[in-house]
């Protein structure tokens, strides 16, 4: 019995470190804010327009095409240039506050 109970241990351990191994890092969409929500998340949104939104208190995001959802990002500065394009921000999710840590940024691959 003391066997069977070692072996469910180490394989719930073992799913359990597998799927922080597989961990969304990488989001692919528009950038936008809190304020425009899905409907900034366009090519038409300006970089200018999320700083205002941002002075006002709202955060900077990306939208998530495949996840039809928002995620706040710590650093503008690292998305700002690409704002208005499709882009990829490659960084970690805090899950606590649903923040992505930016790690880089580009434009999405067709």
């Amino acid at each position: 019995m003391k066997k069977l109970l070692s072996l469910a241990a180490i394989l719930a351990f073992a799913a359990v470190a597998g799927a922080a191994d597989k961990a969304k890092s990488e989001w692919t969409g528009y950038i936008t804010d809190t304020h425009c929500a899905s409907k900034g998340a366009n090519k038409e949104h300006t970089a200018g327009c999320i700083e205002k939104c941002m002075k006002s208190g709202s955060k900077a995001q990306i939208w998530d095409e495949t996840e039809k959802k928002a995620h706040d990002l710590d650093d503008f500065g690292k998305v700002k240039a690409l704002v208005g394009s499709k882009v990829t921000v490659k960084g970690t999710l805090d899950p606590a506050t649903g923040t992505i840590k930016v790690a880089s940024a580009e434009k999405a691959k067709s």
